[in-house]
């Protein structure tokens, strides 16, 4: 009988189940069913928690964009079988006191780390008045341009419903690959 001894993997997953504070926690490629299927279960669960009851559309929403932002920007992907790709990242919920915190990360290059840098030093630099006045723009913007990702109006959705200011950081990974990890709280 040989016995498992674990990885750093599995070292690392431990952690996760010694928290009471996370409530859920996905890592790997995402696809658009992946990101429908957790969707469905989350809003199943966070509707009726008491913590969550009372806000989880705002944190289901934020987790959303979250997702569709590690879809349409994460630098590492894989083609699909149906034709499309899937999109590496991760997305955690977790308590934090009487909030709950939204997290997510994902690969970037180095030129959407330029962009990236530009939307969250002007998000952070606005007030709420002028995060709103920037996301109803960028909104009808979007209407002009069939093209258009949204030019970055999911981060203004998302610092516009966060409780408190959002916050963000480009880490590098193991590997030397950038990072774009995110935070909001409702």
């Amino acid at each position: 009988m040989s016995c498992y001894r674990g990885n750093a993997v599995t070292g690392n997953l431990t952690k996760f189940f010694e928290s009471t504070d996370q409530q859920y926690f996905f890592a790997g490629y995402i696809t658009n069913k992946i990101l429908d299927g957790i969707a469905s279960g989350i809003e199943d669960v966070i509707s009726c928690q008491p913590l969550t009851q009372k806000k989880y559309r705002k944190i289901f929403s934020i987790y959303v964009e979250m997702l569709q932002n590690i879809l349409f920007y994460s630098a590492r992907r894989v083609e699909i079988e149906d034709g499309g790709d899937a999109a590496y990242g991760a997305i955690e919920i977790g308590l934090d006191g009487e909030l709950v915190s939204i997290t997510a990360v994902n690969p970037i290059t180095d030129r959407q780390h330029e962009k990236l840098k530009a939307i969250m030093d002007h998000i952070s630099s606005s007030t709420e008045e002028e995060i709103t006045a920037t996301y109803k723009q960028k909104m009808m913007d979007s209407f002009d341009d069939a093209e258009s990702r949204g030019g970055g109006l999911g981060y203004y959705d998302i610092a516009r419903r966060s409780a408190k200011p959002i916050a963000c950081d480009f880490p590098e990974g193991d590997d030397g690959q950038k990072l774009f990890r995110i935070m909001a709280w409702i």
